[in-house]
């Protein structure tokens, strides 16, 4: 599955048999397809995947079955996919073992990488675009927050999902989908077949043009996005109010690409400041101040002791504000960064999510590759203002 680039096909009551659609799936070379029926009764539902089971075994297409780790046993499936509100991760890998996959649904980043921390094979990132497959789906995160999600989980495959079709799969590839799992695009067209050969030559357009992740920035920074994040389309530079932006021509979408609110929290123990080391990148294996984006809904305070405690084990209580910034340091996105003072009360030190490694350092002990030059220059500050204070 590490491996698999191109469409995953999934099953939901297509205009032909099942088993006729997976059989041009597989004679097409598509990689994975998965059994997703949420209204069949058990029994029916068991004898469509033994009936699909044995159109994909022993051919180079994987077979995935949504939501029942049962029924993935029962007929011997490659794996099974959960997500919110299905089987725990954990509960399906101890139902399937350690030798068949489980990909795991996620609508942002920090998702994903709790998806691939509890031992995903894949995972599943939408909704891309809105869709009404799944009526009660979470609001779109568009190709900018589908290329934060492939960022954050570089080592694993990305299976994007949600309003994926011919028009757009080209897009949805290049934000750095390594697959596209389409569902009414194919399933609900009048001519399935036809509609699955659109969207192959579609996705090898994508990855014969497709970027490195390195240079991922350019779907999320405004200055090089070259898609709708609302409909795929190709951008087109406008004077809009006197400045130039970029505008969708088919949907008259704006990108006006604001700088994404971050917090920090510099705390501090015995004269020492609490420092975690990057596990993933921008500054992958650099130290800086513990810091994350505010999530929807959370309050800067809120973030800054969230990220605290999921990157160095450790509860903070923040203390007060200590500096505000902006910042272009993160290719991702500008930033406005918010950084607060904060004790630890609590807590374990051990290090988690973004983090590789925590401790405490002395001024004098700072470590020499401090990520980004703001960090570098807030602890030169607040150790001044700490001498400064004693004094």
């Amino acid at each position: 599955m590490r491996t698999a680039r191109g469409v995953y096909l999934v099953l939901t009551a297509p205009r032909i048999a099942h088993e006729d659609l997976a059989r041009a799936a597989v004679d097409r070379g598509v990689p994975a397809i998965q059994l997703r029926e949420k209204r069949l009764e058990d029994d029916a539902l068991l004898r469509l995947a033994a009936d699909l089971r044995r159109v994909t075994l022993g051919t180079g297409t994987l077979f995935i079955v949504n939501d029942r780790p049962d029924i993935a046993v029962a007929v011997g499936a490659d794996g099974v996919h959960v997500g919110a509100g299905d089987a725990r991760p954990a509960a399906a890998r101890a139902a399937l073992g350690p030798d068949r996959i489980v990909g795991v649904s996620a609508t942002t980043a920090r998702e994903a990488v709790a998806a691939r921390d509890a031992g995903a094979d894949y995972v599943g990132a939408g909704p891309v675009f809105p869709t009404a497959t799944k009526p009660d789906a979470a609001p779109p995160m568009g190709l900018a927050g589908l290329s934060r999600v492939a960022a954050a989980v570089r080592d694993l495959p990305v299976a994007a999902i949600g309003g994926i079709d011919r028009s757009n799969a080209e897009a949805v590839v290049n934000a750095g989908a390594s697959l596209l799992a389409v569902v009414s695009a194919v399933c609900a067209a009048d001519d399935p077949v036809a509609a699955l050969d659109a969207l192959l030559e579609a996705a090898r357009r994508g990855r014969r043009e497709a970027r490195p992740l390195e240079d991922i920035d350019a779907q999320v920074n405004h200055e090089g996005l070259r898609f709708c994040p609302r409909c795929a389309a190709p951008l087109a530079q406008t004077d809009v109010r006197g400045h130039a932006r970029p505008r969708c021509p088919r949907c008259g979408y704006i990108v006006y690409a604001p700088p994404a609110p971050v917090t920090c929290v510099l705390v501090e123990r015995d004269g020492a400041v609490l420092l975690v080391r990057r596990r993933y990148p921008p500054q992958a294996g650099m130290w800086c101040i513990p810091a994350g984006f505010v999530e929807p809904g959370e309050s800067p305070s809120e973030c800054a002791a969230r990220e605290a405690r999921e990157e160095t084990g450790l509860d903070v209580r923040i203390t007060g504000v200590f500096d505000t910034w902006a910042t272009r340091e993160d290719p991702r996105t500008p930033v406005v960064c918010i950084a607060f003072t904060g004790v630890a009360v609590g807590g374990c030190l051990s290090p988690g999510d973004d983090a590789d490694d925590a401790a405490f350092f002395a001024e004098h002990e700072l470590p020499r590759d401090i990520a980004f030059p703001t960090h570098r220059s807030a602890l030169a500050r607040y150790f001044t203002e700490r001498r400064r204070n004693r004094t």
